[in-house]
């Protein structure tokens, strides 16, 4: 398998890199050590001593150098080796890889391409995960399976009906439900909206409905890997598809995937909102339903995985729902296939 590398990964949530301690991760098959310099800055360097191969993240971090656990030579925030202890003059050479990266929207964000392409501007938008009017609670969950398999999961709403039936499903006619699916530049965008149906169960639990709901589940794909949900529901009938969502509760659900290698993936997630901020009952039944929910889908995609290994490339048969997964697929095939082309024209 092929990755987009000209392009943003999230590499973990900012708040789980803590200064002084070096965090390792894979990302797109490629050892990384991520840590903080002296100024609280995010580095990103192959993990990897060009010495002997140990691996950096077993070191420690000394003000603006990552030391190596081996031969103690310690290396910059660009990856240049600027000291070998007993000897005065570090050998030619002597380097290891760095990455750009990036801290925004309260995560790390690593660039695993060709370095002079890297713009902070293409980070994929998540304003409500920084912003003070809103507070989120989220996580991430490490997934035994090829990450493209989560984003058909995530935009196709079909599934809800079975799988999430403890958690995010309400009525099971809305399985019955029409999806729309627009393609907009490269991206892919899903909409369904439920009118008079009952509340899921957690929603029911963060606002008590005191009867029928109108729900919408408004999804964007944005290359190569992150999808976005506004969800939510409305009491029946009070304008919710005209605008006016006073009367429910509205939510950001996000899912920022990044690929670990070509059967692993790390799935960054959270529940994004702006009513009740302080409310810590409504935090915990989000952070509670939204694991519950999100592990509901790793079980069966680890499945999905384990079987996609042991049939092998045998043919699939397409249903309406595929819709959006296959444009998704065929978005993404393109920008990888064109990335190479350039490269192997340069």
């Amino acid at each position: 398998m092929s990755f987009l590398r000209n392009t943003w990964y999230a590499a973990c949530w900012a708040a789980d890199l803590e200064p002084g301690a070096p965090l390792a991760k894979t990302i797109l098959c490629d050892p990384v050590v991520l840590w903080r310099d002296a100024g609280g800055m995010p580095v990103a360097l192959e993990d990897r001593c060009c010495h002997r191969h140990l691996p950096l993240s077993l070191g420690k971090i000394t003000g603006e150098t990552v030391q190596c656990g081996y031969h103690g030579l310690e290396f910059d925030a660009t990856g240049a080796c600027v000291r070998v202890p007993g000897q005065s003059k570090v050998p030619p050479g002597a380097s290891v890889r760095g990455f750009p990266v990036c801290e925004k929207y309260s995560m790390i964000w690593i660039w695993p391409g060709d370095a002079a392409l890297a713009d902070e501007n293409d980070i994929p938008e998540l304003p409500w995960l920084d912003d003070p009017g809103w507070t989120f609670t989220g996580g991430h969950i490490h997934m035994k399976a090829d990450y493209r398999l989560l984003i058909d999961n995530l935009l196709d709403l079909t599934h809800v009906s079975y799988i999430h039936k403890n958690t995010i499903a309400g009525d099971p006619k809305e399985a019955l439900v029409p999806v729309k699916t627009i393609r907009d530049g490269d991206a892919i965008r899903v909409e369904r909206w439920m009118l008079g149906f009952t509340a899921p169960p957690m929603y029911d639990q963060a606002r008590k409905f005191p009867g029928e709901v109108d729900r919408w589940q408004l999804i964007k794909w944005q290359a190569p890997s992150t999808v976005t949900l506004d969800i939510g529901c409305a009491e029946a009938d009070t304008g919710a598809p005209d605008g006016d969502r006073s009367q429910g509760i509205s939510m950001w659900s996000n899912h920022i995937i990044t690929p670990e290698t070509e059967t692993t993936t790390h799935y960054h997630w959270a529940f994004a909102r702006n009513y009740k901020l302080d409310d810590e009952a409504v935090s915990d039944v989000l952070a509670k339903g939204g694991l519950q929910t999100f592990m509901e889908d790793v079980v069966v995609l680890e499945r999905q995985q384990q079987s996609l290994a042991a049939v092998g490339e045998r043919p699939v048969v397409d249903i309406n729902i595929d819709n959006a997964p296959k444009q998704f697929r065929r978005i993404l095939a393109d920008r990888i296939s064109a990335e190479q082309n350039r490269a192997a024209a340069e």
